[in-house]
């Protein structure tokens, strides 16, 4: 009766340690972690024609053993759920056409994002600062960058951080002579340099500001290069103007033909400076790169002449008639009576002549065209230099002008 009785005492102990270890090994299995055990889920849903697929989401990794034609197929296979806003690579329609074939997929968040002012929320499965403003309808010039700040937004967007848009300041630099605009995030002038490769030597550059000068926005300086130094710039070539005269338009109306255009040129100079100040400059070379277009203009030359003869406006002018014999001569061969004649070597204008041609606004404000306002001057400009027209006359008929 006792051999029973420890049997059986033996019996039931066996099996209450075959039930702990099954139960132990059980919440072994039910609480490994996946460094201890397997990080991986691995699984299959045709063992025949499939390939290997790993899915890496919500930081796992989950192997599939799938006969999934492509990326999104593959997704809703193994039960993953995609989220507005979720980015996938490579993209949902993508073939899967080999075996180990790897989708990443990158959960969406809220981010918020400033520029200067301006905040926006978006919902975003990008990790690029770049990326994330271009998502927010940011335009990003250059040098502007986007960086990651704290943030005390957290109940309004769910996220302690934000990117802000850190604008870059625009540098006005003459820089030997062409200006140029340099869009930088460094503090100092000499930062700047430096970002640009440009040698801040003061032997061999002269820089208008300190390197230590702090860059603000809008700011100008220039660089120029110290001694003996050839320098290649782009210059404009002036367009000649063509004129033609028509006397069937009112004079000195002007009416454009065919509009100049400037040409360009390409000029070589060897430049000595001297901090900032040039001390002379020699051409090297020089190449028209663009001909200039020259501008054709008509110009009025159409009279509106006084009625009546030349001693009609010689009487007007208030001149004798005793004179009227010199002063025909001299006019005649000055001008032929022609108010609007120029000498286009000297610009001697006028019945007269008169030289510079405003001398003769002293008689009156139609002087470039009234033959007879002229003549008022030309009658004081007779008698006060040479005391009468007879006295004008003779010079002219010795000398051949007056």
């Amino acid at each position: 009766m006792k051999v029973r009785s420890v049997r059986a005492k033996i019996a039931l102990l066996s099996s209450v340690f075959l039930l702990l270890n099954l139960v132990f090994v059980a919440s072994a299995n039910l609480f490994a972690s996946p460094a201890t055990a397997t990080n991986n889920k691995t699984y299959s849903d045709n063992n025949g024609d499939s390939r290997m697929i790993s899915i890496f989401a919500d930081g796992k990794q989950i192997n599939v053993r799938s006969v999934a034609a492509t990326v999104e197929e593959a997704i809703a296979r193994a039960d993953i759920v995609l989220n507005d806003g979720d980015k996938v690579e490579p993209a949902l329609n993508e073939q899967i056409n080999a075996d180990n074939f790897n989708i990443n997929i990158y959960r969406a968040r809220d981010v918020v994002i400033f520029d200067g002012n301006y905040g926006k929320h978006i919902k975003t499965a990008s990790t690029s600062p770049a990326e994330i403003a271009a998502e927010a309808g940011i335009e990003l010039l250059e040098a502007d960058k986007v960086v990651l700040t704290p943030y005390d937004g957290f109940l309004e967007s769910g996220s302690t951080n934000a990117y802000r848009v850190k604008r870059a300041k625009v540098a006005h630099v003459s820089f030997y002579g062409k200006q140029t605009d340099i869009r930088t995030q460094a503090k100092t002038v000499g930062e700047l340099l430096k970002e640009q490769n440009i040698d801040s030597d003061s032997e061999k550059n002269w820089i208008s500001v300190s390197l230590d000068t702090k860059v603000t926005d809008g700011m100008e300086f220039s660089i120029l290069p110290q001694g003996i130094q050839s320098i290649t710039v782009e210059e404009e070539i002036a367009f000649s103007e063509k004129v033609i005269y028509d006397y069937d338009i009112d004079y000195g109306k002007r009416e454009i033909q065919k509009y100049g255009q400037n040409g360009q040129k390409t000029v070589t100079y060897e430049v000595d400076m001297r901090d900032g100040i040039e001390l002379s400059r020699t051409v090297l070379s020089e190449v028209v790169t663009k001909e200039p277009v020259a501008q054709e203009v008509k110009v009025g030359m159409k009279q509106i002449l006084p009625a009546g003869s030349h001693e009609d406006w010689m009487a007007a002018a208030g001149i004798s008639p005793s004179d009227y014999g010199y002063v025909n001569y001299i006019i005649t061969h000055e001008s032929h009576w022609n108010p609007l004649a120029r000498n286009r070597s000297s610009g001697a204008y006028g019945v007269c002549q008169a030289l510079p041609a405003n001398k003769m606004a002293s008689a009156g404000d139609d002087w470039e065209t009234n033959p007879v306002t002229q003549l008022k001057w030309c009658s004081s400009y007779a008698v006060g230099r040479y005391g009468s027209w007879q006295k004008a006359y003779e010079t002219w008929v010795k000398k051949h002008w007056w």
